[in-house]
């Protein structure tokens, strides 16, 4: 029996592909269609946008999220709750809702059987084949999605509440759910940087294919990268369990962002640095995005972001301490108990690649990086013993001295990066996301639609 690593499969056996790019056929999909403009879920309090739908299409129809290739039933979401399963039998972490308002579904008057035709920026850019039109408590939805330390003590710490932003996605819904499979009829175009980065599954097999890499391992970001970021990357390359990976793959979330958070672009072009400087070697190193308003779901987020980097073809994938977290919700290492033995309660009896009908990436649980002025080095926290006098990366710190017009010192950040930073500042007069950033985001969304025209039907 062969040693060696290979590509895994994506999750279900095939990517999905939902473009229609023959243009007639779109066109003819559109037609008779009933047109609906997409709408951004938002804050109820501060009325500031904290997801938009269009991002799942892209993910749903690109295959970052196959075998999903449709917005959730009822039945389908039940499931998700339950077991963390399709109907089909496949790992999926959340439920992936259409919601609607009464308001405009009465003014369609959409009825199961039609077919909407999603509008984005004014222009034709999705259908969605309406299966089934259900209603759901958003609350509810909410609470069971994430769990509670009531239903599940293994890693649930407290009650998820509005200040939780994936909680707050899900409770901030309409109550009224429109299911289906979903096209993209109208693909858009990424605007400048992040076409430079749009590595959907098919294309980033295709890519690490061409350079020759077999094992490749996914880093996954919401954040610009500091050294602590730079030293886990490098090292987790070579914890393979048979060799090292030959490839990191840098895959960022790009959606919502909290207030406080880095800009999207400063992020994609802060990792960039890192091997257009030659920090890490640019044969070794991409990086990419996927569209998602992230949940901060900790173990069952890292259940999804391993479906999209196995989609994407990686064969291992890191895991640190608070993983897609925010707050104390979720044990600090509640990703880890999930990789090395399952949650019971979440109908996870084992690790996800022991799991039939898993996934077949391969975790790579670690700790952390720290600066040790005794060793006078970046070190793992496992293998340095002078834990009384580590030194912590701290993103609040880090923000803290950024905000303050100060560059941190180039043992935590390299300039290249801190540069980065001081572009995206000048061009939104601030280094990190506000409520301007936010609606200015919203309006304008990472890509543009082109005109298409769609004939009256007669």
């Amino acid at each position: 029996m062969s040693l060696k690593i290979n590509t895994p499969p994506p999750h279900g056996g095939k990517l999905v592909d939902a473009v229609i790019r023959d243009k007639d056929k779109a066109i003819s999909m559109a037609v008779g269609a009933i047109p609906y403009d997409l709408k951004a879920t938002r804050d109820p309090v501060s009325g500031l946008p904290i997801r938009n739908v269009y991002r799942e299409i892209m993910s749903i129809a690109y295959g970052f999220f196959s075998p999903l290739d449709r917005f959730m039933t009822r039945n389908e979401v039940e499931s998700v709750l339950k077991e963390r399963r399709l109907l089909d039998g496949w790992l999926f972490p959340f439920p992936i809702i259409f919601d609607i308002s009464e308001d405009d579904l009465k003014k369609l008057s959409v009825k199961e059987g039609d077919r909407l035709l999603l509008r984005l920026k004014g222009q034709p850019f999705a259908i969605l084949n309406v299966e089934e039109i259900w209603n759901f408590d958003p609350k509810d939805l909410a609470d069971r999605t994430f769990g509670t330390p009531e239903r599940n003590p293994e890693v649930v710490k407290r009650k998820f509440d509005e200040k939780h932003p994936g909680w707050l996605i899900y409770r901030s819904m309409t109550g009224i759910a429109l299911a289906g499979k979903v096209y993209v009829i109208n693909e858009p175009v990424f605007k400048d940087p992040y076409n430079r980065f749009w590595y959907p599954p098919a294309r980033s097999r295709e890519e690490m294919q061409r350079r020759g890499w077999r094992t490749v391992i996914a880093h996954q970001t919401r954040n610009v990268p500091h050294t602590g970021h730079e030293h886990l990357m490098k090292n987790a390359a070579y914890l393979g369990d048979i060799e090292p990976c030959h490839g990191i793959l840098v895959n960022a979330i790009i959606g919502a962002k909290r207030l406080g958070d880095f800009i999207d672009e400063a992020i994609l072009e802060g990792h960039e640095a890192l091997n257009k400087y030659g920090y890490i070697s640019p044969k070794r190193h991409i990086v990419t995005f996927t569209l998602w308003d992230m949940r901060y779901g900790n173990p069952l987020e890292s259940l999804l972001h391993g479906i999209i980097r196995q989609n994407m073809g990686c064969t291992h994938h890191m895991f640190g301490r608070d993983h897609a977290a925010v707050g104390d919700y979720y044990d600090p290492y509640a990703t880890q108990i999930l990789w090395e033995k399952g949650i019971p309660s979440f109908g996870l009896n084992a690790p996800p690649y022991d799991l039939d009908k898993g996934l077949k990436i391969r975790p790579v649980n670690i700790k952390e990086f720290w600066y040790c002025p005794k060793c006078g080095e970046i070190t793992y926290s496992d293998t340095c013993a002078h834990t009384d006098i580590a030194q912590r990366f701290s993103g609040s710190f880090i923000r803290g001295l950024i905000a303050e017009g100060i560059e941190p010192p180039p043992i935590i950040f390299r300039p290249e990066v801190y540069r980065v930073i001081v572009k995206w500042w000048r061009v939104y007069g601030y280094p990190f996301v506000n409520k301007k950033y936010l609606e200015l985001k919203e309006r304008e969304l990472e890509a543009d639609v082109p005109p298409m025209d769609v004939p009256m039907k007669r």
